[in-house]
């Protein structure tokens, strides 16, 4: 029964309800962010016969290193609750669950900042996917989605390649992929799903389990503030390349053309007066955020909010003429540029 992946599931969702209902948050974080299996490791046959599973939970090295002090204690947490709701099954009984830690695959997602994120990247290979199972099951025809597959294959092929990874598709043609479907070695609509589930599946699971890096995440919509959006993606990039003194100097003046993109995109003139009362220039980030953050975030109360922008755009400008610039500068500098702009896309509502 527990090596049905769906009763699985379904027994592990109410173990995991049982424990919130216990304000057992610890191990509904833990639930939530596992990896469940399962399968029988012992045989009773006395009256009628008992099947004895063991479940096994799989945890990042990280969250597994947080819990090791009390594996025991949440083992033996978890198989009480799974012999709860099993209880009805006189022949299913829960023999042991262990928590087994699990490397999670590190991708360097940042080599692909200007291409894609985690979650693009990972719609793009589906829609290769869904796109491949639909031109050979009766669906799409090749000759009116071949042209944008192509474009995206050869996009997803360069990321690939940055992550590198191995590119499991070997057809960028949907007419290849026909002459390979009809060719008579997949005969069956369910022959062909099977061959494109398999062949990008193993990828698929790579890419979904690697965690993506939070520092210099931005997470606010920058619609219609695309210089802005180019120059973040600019600063990621070249924060990763960067090796040299200069190198890291440009990181710097590409955090400070992104602060004055940022000004240049909320600062109004008549709504939002200069403290110094100066006229702010095209490229005055510092009085137009000053004027700007004065208005929208008046009061003694955000003087800590207002410091924070100037200090920003004091590391940008302070980067750009440091001849000593290494990588903890231009790190330090991009963070508080980034962390910049989610803090007035917050302010326009953007978040």
């Amino acid at each position: 029964m527990l090596d049905n992946k769906n009763e699985l599931r379904r027994t592990i969702s109410t173990v995991t309800e049982l424990f919130d209902a216990d304000k057992e948050a610890e191990l509904v974080e833990l639930l939530r962010n596992s990896e469940v299996t399962s399968e029988p490791t012992d045989y009773d046959n006395w009256n009628g016969g008992i099947t004895y599973y063991s479940i096994y939970i799989k945890i990042s090295v990280e969250r597994f290193v947080k819990v090791q002090d009390k594996q025991a204690e949440i083992e033996a947490k978890i198989k009480e609750k799974a012999a709860l709701v099993l209880r009805i099954y006189e022949n299913i009984h829960v023999g042991q669950v262990y928590i087994i830690p699990k490397s999670i695959p590190r991708i360097e997602w940042d080599r692909i900042v200007d291409l894609f994120t985690k979650d693009q990247l990972i719609s793009e290979v589906n829609y290769l996917k869904d796109t491949m199972i639909s031109v050979s099951t009766g669906g799409q025809r090749i000759q009116d989605v071949n042209d944008e597959f192509q474009q995206r294959f050869a996009l997803v092929d360069k990321a690939l390649k940055r992550l590198t990874f191995e590119n499991p598709n070997p057809f960028n043609d949907l007419w290849q992929w026909y002459a390979r479907w009809s060719s008579g070695e997949m005969p069956q609509y369910k022959n062909r799903r099977a061959f494109i589930g398999e062949m990008y599946g193993s990828l698929l699971k790579a890419l979904q389990e690697s965690e993506q890096p939070e520092l210099l995440t931005v997470s606010v919509s920058l619609t219609g503030w695309e210089r802005i959006d180019r120059t973040v993606k600019e600063i990621k990039m070249r924060l990763r390349q960067a090796s040299t003194e200069e190198q890291f100097q440009t990181v710097g003046l590409l955090c400070r053309e992104t602060i004055i993109s940022i000004a240049q995109a909320v600062y109004e003139e008549e709504k939002h007066p200069t403290i110094d009362g100066v006229k702010a220039s095209k490229t005055d980030s510092k009085r137009m955020l000053d004027a700007y953050i004065a208005v929208e975030l008046g009061g003694r109360a955000n003087e800590n909010l207002r410091k924070y922008a100037r200090a920003s755009n004091a590391l940008a400008n302070e980067l750009t003429h440091k001849r000593t610039a290494n990588l903890k500068d231009a790190t330090i500098c991009s963070s508080a540029t980034i962390s910049l702009v989610n803090l007035i896309g917050i302010l326009e509502d953007r978040h």
